[in-house]
């Protein structure tokens, strides 16, 4: 596992600022009768169509009539029609930021039409759930917005819901102006996201997806893929993505994709690493080894930066570290120390890990110390984690595998 993607989630979360309890972030028993009625509405949506689009060699059908609007500049947009006053409007992108960071734009993009629609201002904007979720191999975020138009008498009151994944090389987020209709929307953004997996190869040997949660509620995920090369070397990429919601109408948005390759043997052969944190990007980092030195260069908050990391060993990679653990686990000894690099941590130095497996803990059977933090995880023989948990003053990181496929180790 990429251990920088646990320092990601855990110091992005440090923005929380007010206590949530549940994926719902609003008590609907606070609305009057009819709000309460109307968000209880469903359907099912049993017919299909087609859609194709070329570009991402997508040829299939997707839940409810969808119908091609427009398709330029690397977007695709689709109005699908489900029976209900509002149409689900489906977007794919070949360029974008994230899933987080995409998702919050879009959303923001779809309250303007809000405001032109109803020819009234926005008067109130309110958080009202978040959540993650998998589509098969594919994690999603899930952003709900309660919002007001207008004032007094003539103020209007609506939802808009919205869902985002990645998929191999492009973006899709679906938006839903309606009340209600939750299960019918999320069935019908499912069916248009495995429009795109289904053309897509999947080469990888290992694949995982978790959920991670802060004090008990979704917030992102991480996931990981593994390739091999045609010479041994392992292709690793790793993403991840969070929504934490700052207070109640603001959203904190980061999006992180890490690209790296090993040898055989877990030590690293180089990475790089590139964060987009609310629409901006905040870092980019490569390192490599030359000259007898780890050489890092890139960007950190708009300021160059270049350095060679005091450390001069060979560092394990995200490949590697699955490689100790399942030999922790098989073998006698109960502990091994290492030194690796992650941006999320600190990108000017190496930072020594240790790995323990522990006995009588219903946490899990490995500890993760990575100098103030300390993570358990629950692995099997193989190295395939099924949790993890770690706390650090108020707050508490939970990691829940959604879906994996293979073995992190050939």
């Amino acid at each position: 596992m990429k251990l920088g993607s646990i320092v990601t989630s855990l110091s992005f979360s440090s923005l929380l600022a007010f206590n949530v309890s549940a994926v719902e972030l609003v008590n609907i028993n606070d609305f009057p009768d009819w709000f309460k009625e109307a968000m209880a509405r469903d359907i099912k949506v049993t017919n299909t169509s087609p859609i194709e689009i070329a570009d991402f060699q997508v040829n299939s059908s997707v839940l409810g009539q969808a119908t091609a609007q427009d398709a330029s500049d690397g977007t695709w947009y689709y109005t699908i029609d489900i029976g209900t006053d509002s149409p689900v409007e489906c977007y794919a992108f070949n360029e974008f930021d994230g899933p987080a960071n995409s998702l919050y734009s879009i959303a923001e993009y779809s309250l303007s039409g809000v405001e032109a629609l109803n020819e009234k201002k926005l008067s109130g904007q309110f958080n009202y759930a978040i959540d993650v979720g998998a589509v098969d191999a594919t994690p999603y975020l899930s952003l709900d917005t309660l919002y007001t138009v207008g004032e007094g008498d003539e103020k209007v009151s609506g939802l808009l819901k919205g869902l985002s994944a990645e998929t191999d090389n492009s973006l899709q987020v679906c938006i839903h102006n309606e009340m209600g209709y939750q299960s019918a929307f999320v069935a019908v953004f499912k069916s248009f996201v495995r429009a795109f997996t289904a053309a897509q190869p999947s080469p990888e040997f290992y694949r995982s997806t978790y959920q991670v949660l802060i004090n008990d509620i979704p917030m992102g995920f991480t996931r990981e893929k593994y390739i091999e090369d045609s010479d041994g070397d392992i292709e690793i990429v790793v993403g991840t993505a969070f929504m934490i919601p700052v207070d109640e109408t603001s959203i904190a948005r980061s999006d992180s994709v890490a690209f790296s390759w090993s040898n055989p043997d877990g030590s690293l052969i180089n990475a790089s690493e590139y964060t987009i944190e609310n629409s901006t990007m905040t870092s980019s980092f490569d390192i490599s080894y030359v000259e007898d030195a780890w050489q890092v260069k890139g960007e950190l908050q708009g300021k160059a930066l270049e350095i060679e990391l005091a450390h001069k060993d060979w560092l394990l990679s995200s490949y590697g570290s699955y490689l100790e653990s399942v030999n922790l686990l098989n073998s006698d000894n109960n502990s091994g120390s290492f030194y690796m690099w992650t941006a999320d941590a600190d990108p000017t130095a190496a930072i020594e890990v240790v790995i323990s497996e522990v006995a009588d803990n219903p946490s899990g059977n490995l500890k993760i110390d990575m100098g103030p933090l300390i993570m358990t995880m629950q692995s099997d023989k193989k190295g395939v984690i099924s949790k993890g948990i770690m706390q650090q003053g108020g707050l508490k990181m939970d990691l829940v595998l959604m879906h994996s496929h293979g073995a992190p180790t050939l």
